[in-house]
Parts: C-alpha cells; structure tokens; sequence
C-alpha cells in the first residue's frame, strides 16, 4: 500500500456513506419567519435558501468612522506588462472547470503567443477608462457537500464555489499582486498582520 492508498482508506472509514457523487440535494430543513421547521423541496426554494444562508444581508449600520481623515491616496500599479499576463496564465490550473465564458484555462495556455498582445491591450483599455466587461462580473455558483458533516438536510452543510470568467480571473491575479506590493511598500498593513 502506498501513503495514498492508506489517506484514501481513512476517508472512506472516517466519513458516513452517502450517495457519492450524486447532484441531487436532499430534501433540506430549516426554519419559517415563525421560527417553525419546514422542509424545503422544491429546487427554487433550495436554491433561496442556499443563497441566504452562503450570502447574509449587509449590517444595516457602516462600521467605518464618519469623517475619517484618510492619508494622501497612493499611486497606481504600474501598467500590465506580457510578462504578467504569461505568468498569470501559466500559474492557472490548467482542466479546472470553466466559468460562464466556458473557456478552460487549458486553451489559454495552449494558445498563449497568439492571445497575449491582445489581452495586453484589453486589460490595459480596462484599467484606463475604469470599465470592466460586464459578462466578467457573472459568476456560476455550484454547491458542494462539505465532507464529514453529520447532517446533510441543512444549508450550513455545504459551501459555494464560484466559477468565474477564465479572462477575469487572469486580469483579477495580476491586479492584486500589482495592489499587494504597493501595500507592502507602503507599509499599509499592521506589523502583526501575515499571510
């Protein structure tokens, strides 16, 4: 047996049998605006729910202190270089499952001298004219079991995934790496903070 062998047959001991890898979300509980146990059912009604439990409503009061004196704003990132985008998509996994777009990041990857000049341009045109593409901004949601959970009729027991546009992800990467090293440059984060 091999150490994987042996990490295999610990899941499959530790966590209850179930029904694999079948799509089909049971029959959930969870409560009515009077506080009583329903059942839901109907896939509309799951769905509501899913997206109540994953996405709670925003606190109706801001957190952040009124008239706050914020220090001068910092400059920009500098622009995107071929080299960004090359890395960017070479780092993506390459059979992960696509977004709305339904490109698979593997075509980036295999067509990569061919689309670089002109990714280059259009992420340059976005972060200059502060537009972003609005199909970039739908996401698919698929909804997973987490595993080893003892009860699998509520919502808490699952997890979203969002499966983004192959493109927005790749021009989303190199903007926060451009905004992680103007914040570590200039020192913008708590001495204490890591990761």
């Amino acid at each position: 047996m091999t150490a994987g062998d042996i990490w295999t047959a610990n899941k499959y001991l530790r966590e209850p049998a179930g029904d694999g890898g079948n799509p089909r979300i049971p029959t959930l509980r969870a409560k009515d605006e009077r506080g009583r146990e329903v059942e839901v059912n109907d896939s509309h009604d799951k769905a509501r729910l899913f997206a109540n439990t994953f996405f709670p409503p925003p606190p109706l009061n801001s957190s952040a202190p009124a008239n706050f004196n914020y220090p001068e704003p910092i400059p920009n990132p500098p622009q995107i270089t071929k080299a960004q985008i090359e890395d960017q998509i070479r780092r993506l996994l390459p059979y992960n499952a696509p977004g709305p777009d339904g490109i698979p990041n593997v075509v980036l990857q295999r067509c990569l001298d061919l689309i670089i000049p002109h990714l280059l341009q259009i992420f340059t045109a976005i972060l200059k004219l502060g537009l972003y593409y609005d199909p970039w901004k739908e996401s698919t949601t698929v909804v997973l079991r987490k595993p080893g959970k003892p009860n699998y009729k509520l919502a808490k027991a699952y997890r979203p995934i969002a499966l983004l546009s192959t493109l927005a992800k790749v021009l989303t990467a190199i903007v926060a790496q451009g905004v992680s090293q103007l914040v570590e440059q200039h020192q913008l984060l708590p001495s204490t903070h890591f990761g």
